[in-house]
């Protein structure tokens, strides 16, 4: 399953020879089968460690003497599937995988020895856990794997060619025919309901529908349960728990800010905090913080992040997931289920290309879903769930901020660009 982050490992191959990488991200999003296709495809030596599974593997980095480390490491290299025999392959970098690297090890600094070795070693770390040690010493070259998003999910179906469609009328504001238009709908609804978890997506590919996909899903969140209550005390673990089991109901209320009263009565964030941040850096659920509406003018001068309120959105990482979730759950009102899948979707969307999620309010007078900060300007994103795009949300905006200059919405409706205002497909949102 081809991934676009291929092209981001080869650009740290190629430029990064002597800083490891620390490749994150949530389970089951394919780090490992990802890092073993690149060792597969680009090396002729690779050795594969996972820390956490084997844990005799510590046994071969530890002690001071790191030429025992390299003499330990090329014996397992030997005997790695991957390994070559040509003896032109010798001097070639040997890439060296530690799997779930779920903390920071105490050998961490002595890998600088292994990247000077000969053959020099290129060391590849991967993780399911966010910390901010790993970004603020500069030691790695960090890169997150997210689930797939549409356009890789278009790649992974045979529908490549749509991807490159899209980028081109995207840029470009003209219509798609209506009957590529109408096609490409109909695959976002595929998505929708799959969602981008490789389990999932292969199961859709083999089984060329969408009838074991909730299975799937289950079997992921349950994975994804079990490892946190092990990795937690019980009381911690059940807090965890509890949270994850209510994400999607906060996003079916026509105010989907996250309010913790619907885990029990009674509770508060004091209570539960902790257990929101494991489930984010974890990487199953994305914050989108509020800006405060008093610093919409500052937010264009200083960073937006400055500017943000404690109350929040939590977004579930795979809208497949959620889609399966809520198939569960009884609502008296279908086009709240449906705005929180579009939202929750543009949300991962959005997040999977770097940028921080940020939305806004307007004492209920209006409300702006996202609030993209791009080029000293605010960029106000609106979702709808259908073609119908009228709202005096921007409006409202717009008389309380002068930064602005254009804005997005997100709905069934064709490409266009009217009035400062960019109407992008719902199956579009890649390429912002």
């Amino acid at each position: 399953m081809k991934r676009k982050r291929i092209d981001s490992l080869l650009k740290w191959k190629e430029n990064n020879m002597n800083k490891p990488l620390l490749l994150m991200g949530g389970r089951g999003t394919g780090k490992t089968y990802l890092a073993n296709d690149f060792a597969k495809s680009f090396y002729a030596k690779s050795i594969y460690i996972n820390l956490e599974r084997v844990p005799e593997c510590h046994k071969l980095l530890e002690g001071e003497d790191v030429s025992i480390w390299i003499q330990n490491l090329l014996m397992i290299s030997e005997t790695y599937p991957y390994a070559s025999k040509h003896p032109e392959d010798e001097k070639e970098p040997i890439l060296f995988i530690m799997d779930e690297v779920s903390f920071y090890p105490p050998f961490m600094e002595k890998l600088e020895a292994l990247i000077k070795a000969n053959p020099p070693f290129q060391i590849m770390c991967i993780t399911s856990f966010h910390s901010e040690r790993y970004k603020k010493d500069d030691f790695f070259y960090i890169l997150q794997l997210f689930p797939l998003n549409f356009e890789e999910f278009l790649i992974a179906t045979g529908n490549e060619w749509y991807g490159e469609t899209i980028r081109i009328h995207y840029a470009s504001n003209k219509k798609l025919p209506d009957i590529v238009h109408r096609e490409l709908l109909a695959l976002f609804e595929d998505y929708l309901q799959t969602g981008g978890m490789p389990a999932a997506v292969n199961e859709f590919i083999s089984m060329e529908g969408k009838y074991n996909i909730s299975e799937q899903h289950r079997i992921l969140a349950s994975a994804y349960l079990w490892d946190a209550k092990s990795r937690n005390n019980e009381g911690d673990g059940l807090k965890i728990s509890q949270v994850y089991s209510i994400m999607d109901k906060q996003l079916i209320k026509e105010n989907r800010k996250f309010q913790y009263t619907l885990i029990r009565k009674g509770a508060t964030h004091a209570m539960y905090g902790n257990a929101v941040q494991y489930i984010t850096d974890t990487f199953y659920g994305i914050r989108c913080n509020k800006l405060a509406e008093e610093a919409l003018e500052s937010a264009c001068k200083s960073e937006i992040s400055s500017n943000i309120l404690p109350q929040y959105k939590l977004y579930m990482a795979d809208v497949g997931m959620l889609y399966s979730s809520l198939k569960q759950i009884e609502c008296k009102h279908p086009d709240h289920i449906r705005k929180g899948l579009i939202e929750n979707y543009v949300a991962q969307t959005l997040y999977g290309n770097g940028y921080p999620l940020i939305y806004w309010e307007s004492n209920s007078q209006a409300k702006i879903d996202f609030i993209l900060y791009k080029d000293n300007s605010i960029v106000p994103i609106e979702v709808k769930t259908g073609n119908i795009t009228r709202s005096k949300n921007l409006s409202v905006l717009k008389s309380k901020c002068s930064y602005i200059k254009g804005a997005i919405k997100i709905s069934t409706r064709n490409f266009e660009y009217s009035g400062d205002i960019k109407y992008v497909p719902v199956y579009a949102v890649f390429c912002i």
